[in-house]
């Protein structure tokens, strides 16, 4: 008798556990999901033509970082982009801001900066009050 209760007792925790499966796949295929809306891509904002663009990766190729001094990373697409560094303005400008226009005089004008770099020195430029510099400890 208790070998039989056994079997009675698997079958139907057998029978349980099938019965919710089914019941859950049957759930997942009745749901309805929306169809999936495809929205066109943002258009990229290119600042600058082919030309000016294999310009600056060509200046940007085996520079280092005027701020940290470490080796500027080549740069490809969808990587954040080193910027310009104007060393007696202190002034930051972006891949995008740097002008197409006189790109000759400006690159002369100014140093490269890493990707990093570029970031701290544009939050110091809009920020400077919520930074604080300190002096460098020499061990």
């Amino acid at each position: 008798m208790p070998a039989l209760l056994l079997v009675f007792v698997l079958l139907a925790t057998a029978a349980v556990v099938t019965a919710g499966i089914v019941l859950t796949l049957r759930a997942f295929k009745e749901e309805k999901v929306p169809a999936e809306t495809t929205r066109p891509r943002a258009a990229v904002n290119h600042a600058h033509d082919m030309a000016t663009t294999a310009t600056l990766k060509h200046f940007f190729d085996g520079r280092t970082c005027y701020v940290c001094h470490r080796a500027i990373p080549v740069v490809h697409l969808g990587d954040p982009r080193p910027g310009l560094f104007n060393p007696r303005t202190h002034a930051a400008l972006e891949w995008n801001e740097i002008p197409s226009e006189d790109l000759a005089a400006t690159l002369e004008a100014h140093v490269p900066v890493c990707a990093s770099c570029l970031v701290a020195e544009s939050f110091r430029q809009k920020f400077p009050d919520l930074v604080v510099d300190r002096p460098a400890h020499s061990h």
